[in-house]
């Protein structure tokens, strides 16, 4: 054997693992986890002994903030190494464990181990918040108590999160200072789930200011100034700037155009309109017709390039480009211009080309929408000072809140750890009838018995899909609430011993969940397997049986077809003579099957009887029995948790004995007795009529002396039947 292979074990370590004791639960033999000292052993056992290694936390009943603590990824699941890791967390906390088997929310302060600063700054703050509730000295701390002072912590002002919302603050213009930095560049969520700002924030909204204010100085004009680099034509600029840039692409399209016509002449007629374009275009439609024509060239693009701006000009642009003319290329030119050329074009942008490199170069757009003299005011002021000094503020009560987090942790873990421990390393609270399991939902009452083996399903098809290998006999029921606000949830329902009764689908039962609430319940799908060795016994029999009616059913549905055919068809002779006569016919028809089969029977011997019927019955039904007690012997409760996403390594093999733990009739209560006389039958009596069980009495005696009575007249119509 590779040394890979083998593991080493400490002293303290092989006495815990001689120490573990497995039980017996239908089989599967699992490990016992009782107290504290078993709970340790899970250290030392491997992984491949623990009942699952890996469970979905939205499958467990019990406190979601508890499931949230084990999963410390994150994932959603729970898996072995993460409840190693909370039950040596918690072991490092708890000096006394005994009450670990008690599953309390109640954690005695003394319990705490202070040995360490860790320990020593849980039970502080455990002796911090009993001094908060009035009760000093009290020693022992409950779950409810440690949430509470969270609540009342999450909605104050300094709850450690470094999260400043407005409300944090009396003072009117500091608020209105915070309710800005919001505005501009966005909020976080403060505990108590206002919007506030955080050092983050705090830190983009003066980086921002600063950016803004330093762009915005160097397009200002100095007092004595008319103009600057920026502002080549001081505040008219930005005007004349917006005037050329509107329409500038149009210009410079034009320009464009020319040089297409300048090297290719045929390009000039691909510029105008086609004659299938024009038909197509309709000439009632204003908004058509003004696409058209913005699409069109600013003028007759010609090969010299040149504009005429006293020519024929687009009537979409006309009146823009005189305006261009008269207050953007005459400065820009210096003189009254009839003709644009592109390098004249050119030399109008170059005048604005300091001016587009400034907008180019804009900063703080984020904090653009508030004056300038506010945000100098901002920047200049103790706005930022005070802001840090209310999130330090804030931020050192972190360490007192984290420290109410690990409480409350400590807290959770002493209630449900040891319980998430069986209904993980082991599954000992899944067999115990004085206990639930965290995965199971609650009980079904239905079909006058209790189903306590019910798991609730998130998506039944997929669900069923994997479910119905275990073999077993289920139930997909929808449970609904009787309030508004419950919201409607499936499970499934594994009946375990029994028959399959009166159950199909939609009957009714109801249902109470683990915190005892009673809620409305409807079969909506079932899975059909032997529920019992009784069943499965019987089942191919009643196959047999139900396909022996179905025959009978036929032939006699096709007798009175025939029957009511020559009812609606009379011969000539007429209808009293063809009754007689069919009547006749049927009374001789049927005493010579009468005689045919007693002849024959007298014919073979009893042995042989016996042995053709057991031949039938090996050959027909032998089959379906053993497919019965196959399916019986593989019913497998495990498949139903892999259904619902559990990894399990134990085999849950359902036997007749756990059956019957899962699914029962519960007992009358301890002096209540049943009376075997049926008052039904004196009811009847006081009405003056026969009792039905006379009346079954009479027919059964009825049916006897007719078969009699048939027997006598085969023997007297048939005389050689009696003689041989």
């Amino acid at each position: 054997m590779s040394q890979s292979m083998v593991r080493f074990h400490s002293p303290s370590t092989l006495s815990a693992v001689e120490g573990l004791i497995f039980k017996n639960y239908g089989n599967s033999y699992q490990l016992r986890i009782q107290d504290a000292q078993d709970l340790e052993k899970i250290q030392v056992l491997d992984e491949a002994h623990w009942a699952a290694t890996s469970v979905p936390i939205n499958s467990l009943n019990c406190d979601s903030a508890f499931t949230s603590y084990v999963d410390t990824d994150q994932n959603g699941r729970i898996r072995t190494n993460e409840i190693k890791d909370a039950q040596t967390w918690l072991f490092r906390f708890l000096t006394n464990r005994s009450r670990l088997s008690e599953g309390i929310d109640v954690l005695d302060l003394n319990d705490i181990d202070t040995n360490h600063p860790e320990g020593q700054k849980l039970r502080a703050v455990a002796e911090l918040i009993l001094t908060n509730l009035n009760s000093p000295g009290a020693g022992k701390i409950s779950l409810a108590q440690v949430r509470d002072v969270q609540s009342i912590m999450a909605s104050a002002t300094n709850n450690g999160d470094g999260i400043i919302p407005p409300e944090a603050t009396s003072d009117s213009d500091l608020a209105q200072f915070i309710t800005s930095v919001i505005e501009t560049v966005g909020s976080v969520l403060d505990a108590s789930g206002k919007p506030g700002i955080s050092q983050e924030q705090l830190k983009i909204f003066f980086h921002e200011t600063e950016g803004y204010l330093a762009w915005k100085a160097k397009g200002e004009i100095p007092k004595g100034d008319n103009t600057t680099e920026v502002m080549p034509w001081g505040t008219e600029t930005p005007q004349a700037y917006e005037l050329m840039t509107g329409l500038e692409e149009k210009i410079e399209q034009y320009f464009t155009q020319c040089a297409m016509i300048e090297f290719d002449e045929r390009t000039r007629a691909q510029m105008q309109l086609r004659q299938k374009e024009l038909e197509e275009i309709d000439f009632t439609d204003k908004s058509m017709m003004e696409a058209r024509i913005k699409d069109a060239p600013l003028a007759a693009p010609n090969p010299k390039a040149i504009l005429d701006l006293e020519g024929a000009i687009n009537p979409l642009y006309v009146e823009r480009l005189f305006c261009l003319e008269e207050k953007v290329l005459k400065r820009a030119l210096g003189g009254p211009v009839k003709h644009l050329t592109p390098k004249q074009w050119d030399k109008v942008k170059n005048v604005f080309a300091p001016y587009r490199a400034w907008l180019e170069s804009k900063q703080g757009i984020k904090v653009e929408k508030l004056d300038a003299d506010r945000l100098r005011t901002y920047l200049n002021g103790p706005y930022r000072k005070r802001v840090s000094e209310l999130i330090a503020k804030d931020v050192a009560v972190a360490d007192d809140l984290n420290q109410m987090h690990n409480l409350e942790k400590l807290i959770l873990y002493q209630r449900w750890l040891m319980e998430l421990a069986n209904n993980f390393v082991s599954f000992s609270n899944l067999y115990n009838p004085q206990t639930r399991s965290l995965f199971e939902m609650g009980t079904l009452v239905i079909d006058g018995r209790q189903i306590t083996f019910t798991m609730k399903v998130q998506d039944r098809q997929a669900h069923k899909k994997i479910a119905e290998n275990s073999c077993m006999y289920l139930l997909y029921v929808e449970v609904t609430g009787r309030q508004e606000k419950d919201i409607k949830f499936e499970i499934v329902a594994a009946v375990t011993s029994g028959t399959a009764g009166r159950l199909r689908i939609g009957k009714r039962g109801i249902f109470f969940t683990v915190d005892d609430r009673e809620w409305d319940a409807e079969i909506v799908d079932i899975v059909e397997n032997p529920i019992s060795i009784g069943e499965s016994v019987r089942a191919p029999f009643q196959q047999f049986t139900s396909f022996i009616r179905k025959q009978i059913d036929k032939f006699t549905k096709s007798r009175e077809g025939k029957l009511e055919k020559s009812f609606t068809a009379p011969s000539a002779s007429g209808t009293t003579r063809d009754l007689l006569l069919g009547g006749g016919i049927a009374i001789a028809a049927l005493g010579s099957s009468f005689a045919y089969v007693t002849k024959a029977l007298s014919q073979v011997k009893p042995a042989h009887i016996l042995v053709a019927l057991a031949g039938i019955a090996a050959v027909v039904l032998l089959p379906g029995i053993i497919v019965g007690f196959i399916k019986i012997r593989k019913r497998d409760m495990s498949v139903l948790l892999e259904a619902s996403g559990w990894a399990v390594n134990v085999h849950m093999r359902l036997s007749d004995t756990l059956g019957r733990l899962f699914t029962h009739v519960p007992n009358l209560p301890k002096d209540a007795r049943k009376e075997r006389r049926d008052v039904i039958v004196q009811f009847v009596k006081d009405l003056g009529d026969t009792p039905l069980r006379s009346r079954k009495l009479s027919i059964v005696i009825l049916i006897i002396l007719l078969i009699a009575l048939g027997l006598v007249l085969v023997l007297v119509t048939f005389p050689m039947i009696w003689n041989k």
